[in-house]
């Protein structure tokens, strides 16, 4: 625990102090960083207050050493503490890199053990809870219906939920937001042209949702 501990510690201070009045900070994935933001800026619109977007595309939580530091990993996008609340999501990258989304056990493992104690992820959000900081993890959406780049990654996205679910279970300042309720397989609307990122009115629901969430348990 002493590793992850001071993992955190050193990328804390990497990043930049949060402004007086910011207590709000989204990290993660091309998810959360789509649209130029606009999951978070929906947040702040919905909140009435600052949200802080550190998220970035292509941000994975398992890199090799030489890029353990930098933005790319989404434990090191965690500015200096305290504020008092996480909104974050990761793991399609490291599907997507490490795995193919094939054989992904090893990397799934590495990420959250089967029961939701061990891994990469259980540690760092200890790490940030224990500060006082209240995480809201967003499970991703399916992809559209008719196919999508991520389709091979589906089996490892629902035991990833699963696993999350066994970490909010017996983590009470983490709570689970399904990104999946507010994106519709069936509505191609919901998406990017890609295929995979959310489109501009996605981005906007759930970023309004997570807000609200926020409200509900603030």
């Amino acid at each position: 625990m002493w590793i992850h501990s001071a993992f955190l510690a050193f990328t804390t201070l990497l990043a930049g102090p949060l402004a007086a009045q910011e207590r709000i900070i989204v990290t993660g994935d091309s998810t959360m960083a789509w649209n130029d933001g606009e999951l978070a800026a929906a947040m702040a619109a919905a909140l009435g207050e600052p949200v802080r977007d550190e998220s970035v595309s292509g941000a994975r939580f398992s890199h090799p050493f030489s890029l353990l530091v930098g933005p790319m990993d989404i434990r090191a996008q965690l500015p200096r503490l305290p504020f008092d609340w996480l909104v974050v999501t990761g793991g399609a990258n490291d599907f997507a890199a490490e795995c193919n989304c094939g054989e992904c056990g090893d990397v799934l493992d590495e990420l959250v053990g089967p029961e939701g104690v061990l891994g990469e992820i259980p540690d760092y959000l200890e790490e940030v809870t224990l500060r006082g900081t209240s995480v809201i993890w967003a499970l991703y959406y399916d992809p559209p219906d008719g196919g999508a780049p991520f389709d091979a990654c589906l089996d490892e996205f629902a035991e990833l939920d699963a696993r999350l679910a066994r970490v909010a279970r017996r983590m009470a300042a983490v709570t689970l937001v399904d990104m999946g309720t507010l994106v519709s397989a069936a509505d191609v609307d919901d998406y990017d042209p890609d295929r995979v990122h959310p489109s501009p009115q996605a981005s906007e629901r759930i970023g309004t949702y997570i807000a609200r969430v926020i409200e509900s348990l603030d």
